[in-house]
């Protein structure tokens, strides 16, 4: 079981729910992510910049005593350099506001994020928000049926989280509710057209 778990685990990481996301996107939602280039970008900042944490990690030797630890802390730092990244260059570019309403609540999710593990006992799960916001999304743009597939990821990846005892329940709820949260916030700012 501990290996399925990993396995869980692994194929839900933030980067790669997020280009699942935004490839589903690119080839099926026009309205969202136009173009080639909103893509690229996209898929650079909101995926790649998270996941350099691992190499980075790896590579610079004052990181490596750290651990699993300064893994999450890199890819938390990561995380907002890229979301600011991304949120930036799509209001600087004038995208579309459907384009520019996912770089936000990426954005707010990350914030909603920090300030749980920074201001409470818990460690909110970047996990669980990284799952829930790109199905809750989906469903938004696309229709509810991500709903249903995406429940089967959750229960699989909350079940993963606490089997391998990298979250509590509690913290895998407050991460899952990270992402909606900050849906509900930016949708009155950037009206997107679902």
């Amino acid at each position: 079981m501990k290996g399925f778990a990993k396995i869980v685990r692994g194929i839900t990481v933030p980067p790669v729910m997020v280009s699942v996301l935004f490839v589903l996107l690119y080839f099926y939602k026009d309205d969202v992510v136009p173009t080639l280039l909103d893509l690229m970008l996209s898929l650079f900042f909101l995926a790649v910049v998270p996941a350099l944490a691992y190499p980075l990690q790896a590579v610079v030797p004052a990181f490596r005593p750290g651990g699993q630890k300064m893994k999450r802390k890199l890819a938390f730092i990561l995380s907002f350099v890229g979301y600011i990244a991304a949120f930036s260059v799509s209001l600087w570019r004038g995208a579309i506001p459907n384009l520019v309403y996912i770089d936000a609540v990426y954005l707010c999710s990350v914030i909603i994020l920090t300030v749980i593990n920074l201001c409470t006992p818990w460690h909110a799960s970047g996990h669980a928000c990284s799952l829930v916001g790109p199905i809750a999304l989906l469903a938004c743009f696309m229709g509810g049926w991500a709903i249903v597939g995406g429940a089967f990821l959750i229960v699989l990846s909350a079940w993963s989280s606490i089997y391998l005892k990298r979250h509590t329940v509690r913290e895998y709820l407050l991460g899952a509710a990270a992402p909606l949260l900050s849906g509900l916030f930016m949708y009155p700012i950037f009206l997107p057209l679902f």
